[in-house]
């Protein structure tokens, strides 16, 4: 018999294999990264740049720039030259909080003036090492064995949905993070009103949890409705009046400490042009369960491979046989007296009493799937678009929700825990090995790689973007990571065609340039020269990748001459 102690190191041990994996998993994927969504690059601006995005800086449009501007502007020199203050005041100009972009400003300090794509990833394998751990010690806390918390910790950690999470460069690995940590606190809070009390560090935890998720992103507000709204409900239920008012004075003041910290939130909820898209979005009638259509489809192939839906018939369907072979139907069989045949008689049992055991952990994870469910309904609803991004600090509690109910599914077939769990952890490692060859890692990019090939011989010569349809000068920033490499970039101003003639006026171009061109609808490339060349009279206009956006090598009549 294994001793207590023996039991606790072998489930560490087994915590930390599931942690190196992991991180072996996130290195890889962060290594094939090659591309960068535009959100991405600007997490670099606003977590460094002094002046919010390049797309609105005087002498950015229509002005020839220096690549080292781009070098420079997202990055810091080292720890001396952090400037916590500046990245404030940009998400007072942007909108959202600070927290997630003081995190960045400080790796990149580590980085030494270089911008790289570690700098947004490392941090985000740390908070997803750490949301495996948290998660696992709220499942510990859920499920009657501690192999299923290692189970659901795995199904989340090794997921394409955590490698999702991990490689893209925003703030959404530390809201999933903290998000997970209010939970956790909230069922240590759990344990302390059980004993009728509230102790001093627990609600310190909830005071700085919920004060760093409001501080992240403003989706944790939605987030804080539901799970502290079932919490509250609760203990209005068992009439705790005084761990009640405790309670609501704890969550109430750390919203009006981060108001206090950042009031510009106020603004960015209310007035902002976010905020009033999302109020717009939420007073628009019609369309929610399509989005919440989508919503399922991208949870069900960053976490299941596609098959939650099949999953949840699967156990609908053994549960409705088990009741009806447990509860409703008796079945006896019996030979026919000259053994030639058999009577098969089905007895329905009128008098069947229902009785239905609910532990608590059962109401524990369904109330965690109420809030989950509050949550995709609320942001389905407001969300600019449905994209992975918006539910990804939900995605660790949809792991456990499905293998608590896989479990409870198949302990009713086989009546053993150790052989639901086995049964169970096979299933889950299979599904999700077999999710890596069908369903993708996103913002990943690796096709990038061949549009990296083409422009590669191109280097030394400079940049000219124009964006023809768009009407957003910042579709640019997109692209700083590129311009980084070339000696001059000139963007012309949104569906600006004469900016080429000023670029060319202002800078000796004969003998060649990039040009890049985004957003030109349905022209093609002879229309696109067609503009060109009422500006500037071009030799050369050779095409050269059409990944991310159009790019051309030009050079000029004069040049010719």
């Amino acid at each position: 018999m294994k001793t207590q102690n023996q039991k606790r190191y072998l489930f560490l041990l087994a915590l930390v294999l599931i942690l190196a994996v992991q991180t072996v998993m996130m290195g890889y994927f962060g290594h094939k990264k090659n591309g960068y969504f535009v959100d991405e690059v600007y997490t670099y601006e606003l977590a460094n740049y002094e002046d919010t995005f390049f797309s609105k800086s005087d002498e950015y449009l229509n002005s020839w720039v220096d690549g080292a501007f781009f070098q420079e502007a997202m990055s810091v020199d080292g720890l001396g030259d952090l400037d916590y203050s500046n990245v404030y005041h940009n998400q007072e100009k942007d909108v959202h909080p600070p927290i997630y972009y003081f995190v960045i400003h400080t790796v990149s300090a580590l980085f030494h003036g270089n911008v790289s794509k570690w700098i947004g990833i490392l941090p985000n394998m740390f908070f997803c090492l750490v949301t495996t751990v948290l998660l696992y010690l709220v499942a510990a806390r859920l499920f009657p064995n501690r192999v299923l918390a290692l189970l659901a910790a795995a199904m989340w950690a090794w997921s394409v949905g955590a490698m999702t999470t991990a490689v893209f460069i925003r703030m959404y690995a530390l809201l999933t993070c903290i998000a997970m940590a209010l939970v956790l606190v909230h069922l240590k809070a759990l344990e302390d009103v059980r004993r009728d009390k509230l102790r001093k560090r627990t609600a310190a935890l909830l005071f700085v949890v919920t004060l760093l998720g409001i501080l992240t992103q403003y989706y944790f507000l939605v987030f804080c409705f539901f799970l502290c709204g079932i919490f509250f409900l609760y203990l209005c239920a068992t009439r705790r009046w005084k761990l009640l008012a405790a309670y609501t004075v704890l969550e109430g003041g750390a919203l009006c400490a981060a108001v206090a910290i950042f009031p510009k939130m106020l603004f960015h909820i209310l007035g902002g042009s976010r905020g009033k898209e999302a109020f717009e979005n939420a007073a628009t009638s019609g369309g929610l369960w399509d989005s919440l259509k989508s919503v399922f489809s991208i949870m069900s192939k960053q976490l299941f491979n596609g098959w939650i839906k099949e999953c949840l018939i699967v156990v609908a369907a053994v549960l409705i046989g088990y009741v009806l072979w447990k509860h409703v139907l008796h079945v006896r069989c019996s030979m026919a007296g000259n053994g030639k045949g058999m009577d098969v008689h089905i007895n329905a049992h009128p008098e069947t009493k229902w009785k239905i055991h609910i532990s608590i952990d059962m109401i524990l994870v369904l109330a965690v799937c109420l809030m989950c469910g509050g949550y995709s309904v609320m942001i389905a609803k407001v969300a600019p678009y449905q994209v992975d991004r918006y539910y990804m600090c939900i995605y660790p509690l949809i792991s456990l929700g499905l293998v608590y109910l896989l479990y409870r599914t198949a302990d009713l077939c086989l009546k053993n825990v150790k052989r639901s769990a086995l049964v169970l952890g096979v299933i889950c490692i299979l599904v999700t090995a077999v999710s890596y060859r069908e369903q993708n890692v996103n913002y990943l990019y690796e096709y990038y790689q061949a549009r990296y090939d083409a422009l590669e011989p191109y280097e030394g010569y400079p940049v000219v973007y124009l964006t023809i349809n768009g009407n957003h000068n910042n579709r640019a920033d997109g692209f700083a990571m590129e311009f980084i490499q070339a000696p001059y970039v000139f963007c012309c101003e949104k569906r600006d065609y004469t900016g080429i003639k000023q670029a060319a006026a202002t800078r000796d171009i004969t003998q060649g340039f990039l040009l890049y061109v985004q957003d030109y609808g349905n022209m093609n490339d002879e229309q696109i020269r067609e503009q060109i060349e009422k500006q500037v009279n071009l030799d050369q206009f050779e095409l050269l990748t059409r990944i991310g956006c159009n790019v051309y090598f030009c050079t000029l009549e004069e040049a010719a001459s």
